[in-house]
């Protein structure tokens, strides 16, 4: 791995890990009396174990006995960086750069994103174009010298940038119930007017000995919004939060039967902290065990966190999350899986794309499924300063080009974990601007915020999918070959008949502006009881409905939201499909020998011209392939007679080629005539006997043959 990276991916860690100061075996009331090694010596020590509290006041008054060291410049420039102290890291990273321009000359891009940070716009400006100047020839550095080239011509827009992406939005602290002076991350709507959120649940800085005391953990916890404040419910649930690990970074699955999240803990040797995704099923109205994702997902030695969920076409988990793993384009980087249900399995991750993942890190995804839209944090993207919030629509790596969600939720400090309400007009995410609840310094420590769009206009479109029996294929055999052999479809003329479709799929499609693509959206049925489809929309965006009848054809609405300017629901026109007919199709002259199952040769000729036919015309429907006796011989002989019989048309069937998934064999025996087997007075019915040994076939479904993602290139 090279610096540049080592780097990168530790400013990350502070993010993605747990920081709270630990004592170390030493007095550290005493510290002042320490000789410089020991400092030095207790400051690297604290490094190794994550505690970059103590590793900055060991590296200060060291510095105060010997300043102006270059490498103990850097360390404490990179450590006060991660803490956010902007005011304070800018000084120590010039001052590295300053003394060694070559060695530490990435300090100098990290000291222009500190003047940034702070809005010292005009200095932040000229230290990035003295970057781009000095970092030119370096071939490892041309990502960064782009990026910085993209900031410094940003800076001089930035008043007319936020002017132009000013949202009509109110932001409120969430008060101290929900907010400690720790950082408060991970905020997950929840039930309506509840909050599920990550803190480490203490109200000052403590300092702990690793050697002899309990270390807190960071949990989950439930907050209830109650007027303008909130009131603490505790944990959100134990065996979620588990015991003695950090947990934290939760995202439901769109039934909310399952709840994604991340732990993270220290690798035995204490050198390194890794993060792996579980989950958790609620069944029973309890949520169980929590089970990590297999090591597709949480590859050895890779940190693998924040997980969001959207939904694939066939209706399964789509994980999307954050991870160090090799073959990235930068520190850290959003990948992608989905599941397979079929299989029970995750599929290999495949990263976001270049349109997504920068040089740099990007972060907190959150992914909403009725706009199929990701929402993430980025300090490769062009921002006001620190991780701005980006959207882009779209899925796996096929998305439209980010595009920043607007001032004041963005500022010139870290920006993450934004998250919308399922009414879209309201949601959170969390910020170390000014203002919150400092635990070291105003810009310490991400607090979580509220925010409502005070001008959102809610638009959603609704219509109605109308049936019409199709029976002319059916007509069309018996016409075919009623002259040729004795036999017919015994099907009731439906083709004028027309019914509501209930629990009917319908696929919503986005048209992108510029290019004419329609991204897929979602996939929804019409309601059991009205008929109705319902989907939410975003203003100003062109759509496409499509529903597809049985023989695969295809019935598109185009619609727009453009130039609505107040909250409304589209009343499409109604769509009309073509349907088989509900009803089991009797076909004749299937004939077997007495009490035997096999087919004859007249029967297997009637399979062809009939069966074979229907399916192969219409190659993705389910059959279930009937057959019935009449009263002659006992219940479990006609049962098993039936079943065996139904089962050799199947076969054949498979042997002329059809999938084997298409079919289903079921013998009725006696229980379900069609005429009655014997006569008023008692005596025998042969013709009424003939119609109940019959075999019939009945359409009850169709093959899924939609790709679980499209990975765009």
């Amino acid at each position: 791995m090279t610096d540049i990276k080592k780097i990168v991916l530790s400013v990350l860690l502070v993010i993605l890990l747990v920081n709270f100061g630990f004592a170390q075996s030493d007095d550290k009331d005493n510290i002042e009396k320490y000789s410089s090694g020991k400092l030095l010596k207790q400051a690297k020590k604290s490094l190794k174990l994550g505690d970059i509290f103590s590793a900055i006041d060991y590296y200060k008054i060291y510095d105060e006995i010997k300043p102006g060291r270059a490498d103990v410049q850097h360390d404490l420039g990179m450590l006060l960086f991660k803490e956010k102290n902007y005011k304070e890291a800018k000084k120590y990273l010039y001052n590295a750069y300053e003394k060694d321009n070559q060695k530490y000359l990435m300090d100098l891009y990290y000291y222009a994103l500190s003047l940034q940070a702070v809005e010292e716009y005009d200095n932040a400006k000229y230290a990035f174009e003295l970057f781009q100047k000095e970092a030119r020839r370096n071939n490892e550095l041309k990502e960064y010298v782009r990026m910085a080239k993209v900031q410094s011509d940003l800076i001089d827009n930035i008043p007319a940038i936020k002017r132009d992406s000013a949202l009509n939005v109110t932001i409120n602290l969430l008060d101290t119930v929900v907010n400690k002076p720790h950082i408060e991350f991970s905020p997950v709507p929840y039930d309506g007017d509840k909050l599920i959120y990550a803190s480490l649940n203490e109200n000052k800085l403590n300092y702990y000995d690793i050697n002899k005391d309990k270390l807190p953990v960071r949990k989950f916890y439930v907050a209830k919004r109650d007027g303008r404040s909130w009131k603490s419910l505790g944990e959100f649930d134990t065996i979620i939060n588990g015991n003695n690990i950090n947990t934290g970074n939760g995202a439901f699955s769109a039934d909310k039967n399952r709840f994604y999240f991340s732990r993270c803990e220290k690798e035995p040797d204490l050198e390194k902290i890794l993060c792996k995704i579980l989950v958790s099923r609620l069944e029973n109205n309890e949520w169980q065990q929590p089970v990590e994702l297999p090591s597709v997902i949480n590859t050895n030695n890779t940190n693998n966190s924040m997980p969001a969920i959207g939904v694939s076409r066939v209706n399964s988990d789509v994980l999307y999350f954050v991870s160090d793993r090799l073959d990235g384009r930068g520190g850290a980087d959003i990948w992608f899986s989905y599941y397979d249900p079929k299989k029970e399995e995750w599929k290999e991750p495949k990263n976001c794309g270049k349109k997504i993942n920068t040089v740099l890190d990007e972060i907190t995804p959150y992914y909403n499924i009725d706009t199929k839209t990701l929402y993430f944090s980025s300090d490769g993207h062009p921002t006001f300063g620190g991780f701005d919030i980006y959207k882009a629509v779209g899925e796996g790596r096929d998305f439209s080009a980010p595009v920043n969600v607007g001032y004041p939720i963005n500022s010139s400090y870290d920006d993450l974990y934004y998250i919308l309400e399922d009414s879209r007009e309201r949601g959170f995410f969390t910020s170390n601007r000014p203002g919150g609840y400092s635990l070291r310094h105003e810009t310490c420590c991400d607090d979580i915020y509220e925010f409502v769009y005070r001008d959102f206009i809610n638009i959603a479109v609704t219509g109605k999918v109308f049936g019409i029996t199709d029976s002319t294929f059916f007509k069309s055999i018996e016409q075919q070959y009623k002259n040729e052999m004795a036999l017919g479809l015994d099907i009731l003329d439906h083709s004028n008949d027309i019914e509501l479709m209930f629990n009917y799929p319908v696929n919503l499609y986005m048209v992108d502006a510029q290019t004419g693509k329609e991204n897929f959206i979602k996939i929804s049925e019409t309601d059991s009881h009205s008929g109705r489809y319902f989907f939410n929309l975003e203003p100003e965006m062109d759509y496409v409905i499509t529903v597809r009848d049985f023989n695969e054809k295809e019935k598109r609405l185009a619609f727009t939201t453009r130039n609505i300017t107040h909250s409304d629901t589209l009343e499409l026109d109604a769509i009309l499909v073509s349907t088989f007919p509900a009803q089991s199709i009797i076909v004749q002259n299937i004939y077997y020998e007495f009490t035997k199952a096999e087919l004859t040769k007249d029967a297997k000729n009637t399979i062809d011209i009939t069966i074979y036919q229907i399916m192969k015309t219409f190659p993705d429907i389910i059959v279930e392939i009937s057959s019935h006796t009449d009263s002659i011989g006992s219940d479990q002989l006609n049962d098993k007679l039936s079943q065996a019989r139904a089962q050799s048309v199947v076969d054949y069937l498979i042997s002329k080629g059809i999938n084997k998934d298409r079919l289903v064999a079921k013998g009725y025996g006696r229980h379900y005539p069609i005429a009655t087997n014997t006569n008023p007075d008692g005596s025998d019915n042969p013709e009424g006997r003939q119609k109940n040994r019959r075999t019939e076939f009945r359409i009850i479904g169709q093959l899924e043959n939609i790709d679980e993602i499209i990975y765009g290139e």
